[in-house]
């Protein structure tokens, strides 16, 4: 076997690997946001962690997901590039992997937590699934997402073999999240008689700390 080759199956088995780790993780985080009981936000205590559903809302201008424009408060995107040997043996191989996101609220019946999704681990819907290549020319999201992350969609002659993947968080979809909460005063709470009260109440807010980590999911099996 020449060495061109065995560096081949190394990629191609650290391809694999990656994977493997990738979908292992998805698929704990799944499992421990399934398992783990469902608190009504209001009831959530600050002594140990929680997990709550609800339904999202941004806070300020939303996010646009770079290669659908939709808005978010969270976006993940996996763009892999096809490559192969003189043998036409192949594999795809990561060539950009980005997320990105910024504070929302969640809403249930009970009350409303504000999230905060930085450093936290998340399990999404990959609902976008496009594909670039010989004959499918890159659209203009994709082609400006390539280059923006020092990427092009054309080879010397033909397009690349280029896919992409993209899940979000978005307005109105249920959102489970499972960690540690704190009770901070709510600038925008209101007494029952609908005028501002002159110490406001409190709200819940959850964050990845040193200790806990922060689960976030919208996939419909851990939202029960």
């Amino acid at each position: 076997m020449g060495f061109g080759a065995i560096v081949l199956l190394f990629a191609v088995a650290a391809g694999f690997y990656g994977a493997a780790i990738y979908f292992s993780q998805d698929a704990r985080l799944k499992r421990t946001l399934r398992d783990a009981p469902r608190r009504d936000i209001a009831n959530v205590s600050e002594r140990e962690p929680s997990k709550i559903v609800g339904t999202l809302a941004y806070l300020g201008e939303p996010l646009i997901s770079p290669l659908t424009g939709r808005t978010c408060a969270y976006y993940e995107i996996h763009v892999e590039q096809y490559r192969s040997d003189s043998d036409n043996d192949g594999y795809w191989r990561t060539i950009i992997r980005e997320s990105r996101g910024q504070d929302f609220m969640l809403e249930d019946e009970t009350g409303h937590a504000i999230i905060n999704p930085v450093g936290a681990q998340l399990a999404l819907t990959i609902d976008s699934h496009t594909k670039s290549g010989s004959f499918d020319d890159p659209t203009d999201r994709e082609r400006n997402y390539l280059i923006s992350h020092g990427q092009e969609g054309k080879g010397w002659v033909f397009n690349k073999e280029i896919r992409y993947r993209e899940g979000i968080l978005e307005a109105n979809e249920s959102v489970a999240v499972l960690g540690r909460g704190v009770r901070e005063p709510d600038p925008k709470g209101v007494d029952q008689a609908g005028g501002y009260r002159s110490a406001p109440p409190m709200r819940l807010r959850m964050r990845r700390s040193q200790n806990v980590p922060l689960l976030i999911s919208d996939d419909i099996g851990t939202l029960r």
